[in-house]
């Protein structure tokens, strides 16, 4: 069987001049490629219009120019090696200016980097105009502005204002302060500033600096008539420092669970209040008028649950008490009490004002 032709249509001879012509298109194509390659464009003599020739001068000289490293203003004292390099820094002034800086200075002014680095001339006159050095301080200014100068020195006359002069102590801080100072009755020791809440160790050794105790309070402030902690509002808890909404809240809360405080170490539950604080709200308030618990709990015949009804016993301590008893016989005193395992002995004194024998 006899292949088929691969121009099927023509006869021999138009195919034999169809391979011809091709081959003929492919050796002209091969001429004309190698006669650029070894004699570019460029090396003729071509007449281009002159607005084109100006367009291709502008764009050339804008990437030559794009070239060019880029000139920004620094400061020496945060150089890093990269921008070093491209400000034409050499690798040897770049390590001269990394180990200056790691012995702790910081450059004051443009001479001192130019001799430190070992800048030549030439190079410092082009870096020179865009080299930016911060004026550095000892301690920081205030971020609260410019202040007035002090009227006074003394803490227990000092303004809010006054205050604020001092850095780390702004609006809130000073006002603290002064309320605090108005609530003691002035600072008998600058000591006392510790107890301010916010202040930090820094700013009340700064404050010393600046302030002292001129003016000691010979009156002692007037008493407060007290007022009886189980009828109290949270608008009038509110008023002893370091007592705010939420510990408001939280008090009126926890008294209403207990039914009223009976003896003080019961404020001492409530969550966030700090011994300072309560110190203070005991100069206010007294428990003029303890609460009544009607229906004490029965530590011998009372059950689980009715034992886990009184408010210093969990669950599982009720569990625990129920246990020793059936296994020891019942309670003679409220101290045996004490032998119960994992019994909080600190809580012994509130949870007794819930039974009975």
């Amino acid at each position: 069987m006899k292949p088929t032709p691969l121009l099927p249509d023509f006869n021999r001879s138009q195919r034999r001049g169809i391979f011809i012509l091709l081959l003929l298109i492919f050796t002209g194509l091969m001429f004309v490629s190698n006669f650029y390659l070894f004699f570019p464009p460029s090396e003729y003599n071509v007449n281009i219009p002159d607005d084109l020739q100006r367009q291709y001068d502008s764009l050339k000289n804008i990437a030559l120019q794009r070239q060019k490293p880029e000139m920004y203003p620094f400061n020496p004292n945060y150089l890093s090696d990269y921008k070093g390099y491209v400000l034409g820094l050499s690798p040897e002034q770049i390590d001269k200016i990394t180990a200056y800086r790691k012995t702790g200075k910081y450059f004051q002014s443009k001479q001192e980097f130019k001799e430190i680095a070992g800048l030549s001339d030439s190079l410092f006159a082009k870096l020179e105009p865009y080299i930016k050095i911060s004026v550095f301080k000892t301690e920081k200014s205030s971020s609260f502005g410019i202040h007035k100068p002090l009227t006074t020195n003394d803490i227990n006359k000092a303004t809010a204002e006054d205050l604020q002069s001092v850095y780390g102590v702004g609006p809130v801080l000073s006002k603290r302060i002064v309320k605090y100072r108005n609530l003691i009755g002035g600072f008998k020791d600058m000591s006392q500033l510790e107890k301010v809440y916010g202040l930090y160790p820094k700013v009340v050794a700064r404050i010393k600096k600046k302030f002292v105790v001129k003016t000691i309070p010979q009156t002692q402030p007037v008493a407060v008539a007290k007022k009886p902690i189980n009828t109290a509002t949270e608008a009038d808890l509110k008023q002893v420092y370091g007592i705010g909404d939420k510990l408001a809240r939280r008090i009126v809360k926890y008294r209403q669970s207990l039914g009223g405080f009976t003896v003080k170490e019961q404020l001492n539950d409530v969550y966030g209040l700090k011994p300072e604080t309560i110190e203070r709200l005991w100069e206010r308030f007294e428990i003029k008028n303890p609460a009544k618990i009607s229906q004490k709990i029965n530590l011998n015949d009372a059950n689980i649950k009715e034992l886990a009804k009184n408010p210093y016993i969990t669950y599982q301590l009720a569990k625990k008490i129920v246990s020793y008893r059936t296994l020891n016989g019942a309670f003679h005193n409220f101290d045996d009490l004490l032998k119960v395992p994992d019994y909080p002995a600190d809580k012994h004194k509130k949870i007794c004002l819930y039974l009975k024998l």
